[in-house]
């Protein structure tokens, strides 16, 4: 007998929609996915986007909780919630419910909506930090310890007793991006194919030079001088700034010795785990389903789902 499923989760970015059923073991019995991110859904139609991925797992139990985290919960998703303060762990990131309609085909039935919130932090200097979605990972991979989701803006989070205890933001996927296609850098580069050795070399550049605006414009003239080929531009520039993540991220948290968990994309992931080890460190790989377990484990301290 198949189990029953009690919680329907969504995982809701600003590119990605993935929905997962989940029982009340916490296992996922279903899991979909669609490029219906928040800034691709036309017209604010959040619930048409959800409808489309899955009509028929709403049908199914009308009843069905549902808990969503990421960016849908963001100032430009389906409804802005606030965000919670640090130590969090699941029982201190409780949802927020709001009710959505979802139109003439569910005979515009309203049901609860149960938005995660993200968290806020201010650093030493009083500036402040925030996620949304990746706090539901790290509740979800469980466990005390140093965590890296590496992507357009990689989190590194610190765990201590079972809540979030500190974390920073780097803008290196995002950075990356901008310098290749909008600055003199892209121009030296032919294509964006790995080469190991280049980004080998990048890393190690970006690690002992914190990637200053003069190291950056190494990724121009190491090929300019037939010092580095222009095929492997883009992948010394990638570890040029993978590698500035990590020095920077190591003289921010004492323990950043320490084993540390990545968890994302897993060709990304695959990547920031050899640059973690070409500067010193150990990285594992987390869970493939964080995000779905975080939000049972959070549904769970929430009284969503039934022990």
């Amino acid at each position: 007998m198949r189990p029953r499923v009690a919680l329907l989760g969504l995982d809701w970015g600003t590119t990605t929609l993935r929905a997962y059923q989940i029982d009340g073991a916490g296992v996922v019995l279903g899991e979909r996915s669609a490029p219906s991110g928040i800034l691709l859904v036309e017209n604010g139609n959040f619930a048409g986007a959800l409808t489309d991925l899955v009509a028929d797992w709403l049908a199914a139990d009308k009843n069905l909780p549902i808990i969503a985290s990421g960016m849908i919960g963001a100032r430009q998703g389906w409804r802005e919630v606030p965000y919670a303060d640090l130590p969090a762990g699941p029982d201190e990131l409780a949802p927020i419910q709001f009710d959505a309609s979802f139109g003439a085909q569910f005979d515009n039935l309203t049901r609860p909506i149960h938005f995660i919130p993200g968290l806020a932090y201010r650093n030493a200097q009083g500036v402040p930090d925030v996620m949304r979605g990746e706090e539901t990972q790290i509740a979800g991979a469980g466990g005390d310890g140093l965590y890296l989701l590496p992507g357009s803006h990689s989190k590194w989070v610190l765990v201590i007793g079972g809540r979030i205890t500190w974390f920073a933001t780097f803008m290196t996927g995002e950075l990356f991006a901008a310098l290749k296609d909008h600055t003199i850098l892209g121009r030296m580069m032919v294509g964006t194919a790995d080469n190991e050795e280049a980004f080998h070399r990048g890393v190690a550049c970006g690690h002992d030079s914190g990637a200053t605006l003069q190291a950056l414009f190494s990724a121009r003239t190491l090929a300019l001088f037939g010092d580095l080929p222009e095929s492997g531009v883009a992948a010394y520039l990638s570890g040029l700034l993978i590698g500035a993540e990590i020095a920077e991220a190591r003289a921010l948290v004492d323990n950043a010795t320490t084993m540390i968990t990545i968890i994302g994309e897993a060709a990304l992931s695959q990547r920031y785990q050899m640059a973690l080890s070409a500067c010193g460190l150990t990285g594992q790989l987390g869970p493939r389903q964080a995000a779905a377990q975080g939000q049972w484990r959070i549904a769970m301290a929430a009284g969503l789902v039934a022990a």
